[in-house]
């Protein structure tokens, strides 16, 4: 029991591999946590109904917005809400279909809706339109988006009593509010999908035993816990009301994986004769390990997320860091209290272990051909690639049942996509009237001309009063509407033209300000942001992970390919996702983008997940080779351990993300199918076939350098037979 006692150090093996990776689980931590379980039991539980029962609130706190602070768009924003007394973030769009509108009907249709918002402490109407058969009036107010959209259903029902007949909401306050909904069910049925396929695989894994509870309860307790943390995170930071749905599945999939690794590995240690107490510290010592080294490396590529500036993308890190660490933390003491309760079925070592055994000797016997062909399989799924445009969010990849989405299709299709997302120009003269100022006046002319010349541009509104001066004259704003929807290719395209060539060429006086504004400046500002931190993240993420990998196996050079084959796994994700979007299959009707956070959030998840998987294979083939100094036969003997419970974990997982797949918002649908792939190709093409046959190639100096240093038998658990043997499986 030496090994399982020791105490993390720098010399402490992981999975009796060798490597230099410290972990916590020591014999007196499992033995405490046993003997303390019924109390570690209610304190999971307690804190997991509260995180749940929590979770129907939470949305309250959770914010839609792209807003990026210190941009052109967001300053233009803060100028329109100084001067022209309209929030972007909180004003709301009453639309009404009349095919016939005289001005007497227009003035009490505007009537109507000042009346039906008069409970909303300084809300106006700040522009009344009537086009093509559509009324439709902004009305801004000075509430956060957040608290905005808590009045939506409030507002829809004076609408409904009081305002005009038919009137339809939206806006950015109620569309988040219309999301909130869509967002819950799309969960219950993506749960229903990943515990449906948890339960196959596991049962089919570890038969209908009582060590089946043991994942189930670890998840919901992982989840629960998790969503508590975020309740309180809300409070202070900003959170994406996308991360319930990844928090919830993720964490399913996290949860599953590792306490089937630890069932798996505690059934091998009974059947190998021990007694159930030091068959439960062993394998804490052993599998629990390598369960932190994954919850680390998993959680340390989420965290790369918080050098983004975007509060988006931002918080949808914060909130995959929490989940991992939280499995982690559930793992370590949650799960063995729990496993002292059940008795697993025993499982027999075996020498041989089927299918995976038997496809390392096949690619081992053809590894240049094996690599070879893998490479062209990847390279192949990889090369949609190519053809990746990226959008922010459109209203397109929104469901269609939303009110606030039906108010923007039926101002789409009568008046055109660019109306409801128009683009603005603001102009600051620092000087009152300066608007009519001759240089300030021509100048602006000047820019309205430009714009209504380009062929984007469906209308280009300038005016000397209001809505088009503010301020005895100091602002002034130019309004514009593209042919195209928001965050199209043309739409994007028009906001560059219009920042680096048509406001310059329109030569404002020295000291004006001119910015860029409205959604369609705010969807570029936000990808501009995303993307130039985007090699930052990704060299954060690639390092981190590769130090701990390194650290754990006590191997530079199989951090290095593990971290290659991980970004295989990324290009065939990124490459599939693009295709089907492409292809139109299942995505937004008529897209061709992908929305621009899921690449940096899918890259970021999923080299953690793939090189977690990895570690594994890599760390059982070390401990192999410390045996027996045979790499091919170390490869092989990886392989047979580990391939069947990790491709189980892999396929729970796969199940998982499929919960987000199942949904109606195109940019988890997008985020989900990228993953599944990715991890699922991960367990077929580059463990399966990549790994081995690299393994193959490289021979000893995959493993001659760390063996050289050492004595021999150095690396072999001095606790007897299987006390510190083997992986997590």
């Amino acid at each position: 029991m030496a090994a399982v006692r020791a105490r993390w150090d720098l010399r402490s093996p992981v999975e009796g591999a060798g490597g230099s990776y410290t972990a916590p689980v020591s014999e007196g931590w499992v033995r405490a946590v046993v003997r303390v379980r019924a109390a570690v039991l209610v304190l999971w539980a307690a804190v997991a109904v509260l995180g749940v029962m929590g979770a129907g609130s939470l949305s309250e706190r959770l914010s839609t917005s792209l807003d990026v602070p210190g941009t052109p768009s967001s300053r233009a924003d803060a100028m329109l809400a100084r001067a022209f007394h309209e929030n972007v973030d909180g004003s709301f769009t009453v639309v009404v279909a009349r095919r016939r509108l005289d001005p007497a009907r227009e003035r009490a249709l505007r009537v109507a809706v000042a009346h039906a918002f008069a409970g909303v402490a300084r809300a106006r109407v700040v522009e009344s339109q009537a086009v093509g058969g559509v009324w439709y009036a902004v009305v801004s107010t000075p509430l956060t988006l957040t608290r905005a959209s808590a009045l939506t259903g409030t507002l829809r029902h004076r609408l409904a009593l009081e305002g005009p007949r038919g009137a339809l909401l939206t806006g950015p306050p109620a569309l988040q509010s219309d999301l909130g909904p869509v967002l819950r069910a799309d969960l219950a049925r993506g749960l229903v999908v990943a515990l449906s396929a948890a339960v196959v695989v596991l049962a089919l894994t570890l038969g209908l035993t009582g060590a089946l509870f043991v994942p189930f309860a670890l998840a919901l307790a992982t989840v629960g816990t998790s969503l508590a943390a975020l309740e309180l995170l809300a409070r202070y930071l900003t959170i994406s009301l996308y991360a319930p749905n990844l928090v919830e599945l993720v964490g399913l999939g996290l949860a599953v994986d590792y306490a089937l690794l630890l069932v798996g590995r505690l059934r091998e240690e009974t059947g190998r004769g021990a007694a159930p107490p030091a068959a439960l510290v062993a394998t804490m010592g052993s599998a629990g390990r390598t369960v932190v080294l994954s919850g680390l490396v998993v959680a340390t590529g989420l965290a790369a997320l918080l050098v983004e500036p975007v509060g988006f993308v931002r918080s949808l890190g914060i909130a995959g860091l929490v989940v991992a660490l939280v499995a982690v933390a559930s793992s370590l003491s949650l799960a063995p209290a729990l496993l002292s309760l059940v008795r697993p079925r025993a499982r027999a070592p075996r020498a041989r272990r089927g299918v995976w055994g038997r496809l390392a000797r096949v690619v081992l016997a053809r590894r240049r051909l094996a690599l070879t062909g893998s490479l062209v399989v990847v390279s192949a799924l990889a090369s949609p690639l190519l053809g990746l445009r990226l959008t922010p969010l459109t209203i397109a990849s929104l469901p269609s049942s939303m009110p606030s989405v039906r108010a923007l299709d039926l101002v789409s299709a009568r008046l055109g996509p660019g109306v409801p997302t128009p683009l603005v120009v603001v102009i600051d003269t620092h000087r009152a009237h300066g608007d009519a100022v001759a240089g300030e006046a021509a100048a602006r002319l000047r820019l309205a001309t430009s714009l209504s010349r380009d062929p984007e541009v469906e209308i280009a509104a300038v005016g000397d009063t209001a809505p088009f001066a503010a301020d005895a004259g100091r602002f002034a704003q130019v309004d514009v509407i593209a042919r195209d929807a928001f965050g199209s290719p043309a739409a994007q395209a028009l906001v560059a033209r219009v920042r680096t060539r048509l406001v310059p060429s329109s030569r404002f006086p020295a000291g004006t300000t001119v910015a860029v504004g409205g959604a369609p400046a705010q969807g570029v500002d936000f990808l501009s942001r995303v993307y130039a931190a985007a090699p930052l993240v990704a060299l954060v993420a690639l390092v981190a992970t590769s130090l701990l990998v390194g650290l754990a196996l006590s191997s530079w050079v199989l951090a290095l390919l593990s971290g290659a084959l991980a970004l295989l796994s990324q290009a065939v994700a990124l490459g599939i996702t693009v295709a089907v979007v492409r292809l139109g299959v299942a995505m937004a009707p008529g897209s061709v983008q992908v929305e621009g956070w899921v690449p940096v959030f899918l890259f970021a998840l999923l080299l953690g997940l793939s090189t977690d998987y990895q570690v594994f294979i890599l760390a059982r083939a070390r401990e192999a080779f410390a045996d027996r100094p045979d790499p091919d036969a170390a490869v092989v003997e990886a392989l047979e351990r580990t391939g069947s419970v990790v491709s189980a974990a892999a396929l729970v997982m796969v199940g998982a993300l499929a919960g987000l797949v199942v949904g109606r918002v195109t940019g988890l649908r997008e985020l989900g199918l990228g993953l599944a792939a990715g991890v699922l190709l991960d367990v077929v093409v580059v463990r399966g076939v990549a790994l081995p046959s690299v393994l193959g190639l490289l021979g000893r100096r995959a493993f001659a350098r760390e063996s050289a240093s050492l004595p021999p038998g150095a690396l072999k658990d001095p606790g007897g037979p299987g006390a510190g043997r083997g992986s997590s499986t």
